[in-house]
């Protein structure tokens, strides 16, 4: 397809009506996304559940090879979950972590990264933050410092949720490499609008939601978990007839591979939108979609910075599409809801989802404009005069 902005608008129904830079929170699928998905329960309504999947076999395993080619890895190397919560879970869930262990985390993790952690410190395992450099990214040599046998995980988010900056996260990984230290990288915010190669980035895991860059639908996502990583990993305490295999009244086994992290149970018109929302991803091309959305995000914060009651919060030396700021030093869900009343879709994120992050810096929320490939120059700029209009 290539990035032809004409035609990815016509795909685009939500553009006719509203400015749509809430992407960063739940961006606008698709009308072949859609498609395929009423289709789906189209043939549910006709054939039942268990037939429609039978049926639907090739469709429904699309998305383990079109998730590996975006993220250069053997397709049993993927498996189909939630959202990016869930799939972090699934993987934290799996690590053994006892008293005494270490968790070397970053500035930039997100609420239910947090949870994770305080509940292993808890247990007694050891929550510590990398410290960040003076460009507002993980210090990946004081990272190197922290590392010793005691580690058992490293977790860095790629792009934080309420600061645009583009995180190191392949430098993290090669740091790692020599550690027995488990590598988990939320990539919710990166994927769909950053290439991503799980060998370049040096991950274990990694975990995105398909509903934000990715174009796909609510209530799912991606959990990439390397072969290799599966010796490393304790009991697994979520598990079912899709996730093991009952050997006989005393024993199971694991389902090789990814699928281990699944359940029976799952979103199936859901697992065919992300597949084909990853094919149209892949058909417009990763590189065009990173440059074009970088590009946006850059006029849209060049033009927030030239107003004087604004004052724009990203951190990092390469930024995504999303620019968070506040106005006259505040941010207020009165405001975001006035601003949709405009014509202008964005969210409002605060300290409790972000504590490391906006909270040490004293912010209580910022609004978070995040436009997609799909979004104009035009859109761009009236979005400035509404912001300045608040």
């Amino acid at each position: 397809m290539m990035l032809n902005v004409d035609t990815v608008r016509a795909d685009t129904v939500g553009v006719e009506r509203t400015i749509h830079f809430n992407n960063a929170g739940s961006s606008l699928p698709p009308t072949p996304v859609v498609d395929a998905m009423v289709d789906y329960l189209r043939a549910e309504q006709v054939s039942g559940g268990y037939e429609t999947v039978a049926d639907n076999l090739e469709q429904l395993d699309d998305v383990y090879t079109a998730t590996a080619t975006y993220l250069g890895c053997e397709s049993d190397e993927v498996a189909f979950v939630a959202g990016a919560g869930d799939g972090w879970w699934r993987a934290f869930s799996a690590i053994d972590l006892a008293p005494g262990d270490r968790i070397l985390a970053s500035h930039s993790e997100y609420q239910a990264n947090a949870f994770g952690f305080m509940q292993a410190a808890d247990r007694g395992v050891s929550l510590e933050v990398v410290p960040n450099d003076e460009d507002g990214l993980i210090d990946v040599d004081a990272l190197v410092d922290m590392l010793d046998e005691r580690v058992k995980l490293v977790s860095l988010t790629h792009i934080g949720m309420a600061n645009g900056a583009i995180q190191r996260a392949g430098e993290v990984g090669r740091a790692v490499a020599d550690h027995q230290a488990i590598y988990l990288l939320d990539s919710c915010q990166a994927a769909g609008q950053l290439p991503l190669d799980v060998d370049d980035l040096g991950c274990d895991f990694l975990v995105y939601t398909g509903r934000k860059w990715m174009r796909g639908p609510r209530g799912t996502g991606i959990l990439y978990a390397r072969n290799s990583v599966l010796d490393k990993l304790g009991t697994q305490p979520f598990i079912d007839g899709r996730s093991a295999h009952w050997l006989d009244a005393g024993g199971y086994s694991l389902e090789p591979g990814a699928r281990r992290f699944e359940y029976g149970e799952q979103h199936f018109s859901g697992k065919v939108g992300l597949g084909v929302a990853t094919r149209y991803m892949l058909d417009v091309g990763v590189d065009a979609i990173t440059e074009r959305t970088q590009a946006l995000g850059h006029m849209l914060r060049a033009g927030l910075e030239e107003l004087p009651q604004v004052e724009v919060h990203d951190e990092g030396v390469l930024r995504g599409g999303a620019v968070c700021f506040t106005v006259r030093g505040t941010a207020s869900i009165d405001n975001g809801l006035f601003l949709r009343e405009q014509g202008l879709q964005i969210s409002v994120p605060g300290r409790r989802n972000s504590q490391y992050d906006i909270g040490r810096r004293g912010i209580d929320a910022v609004y978070r404009a995040a436009p997609h490939y799909f979004n104009t120059e035009d859109e761009v700029e009236r979005a400035i005069e509404l912001i300045e209009g608040i």
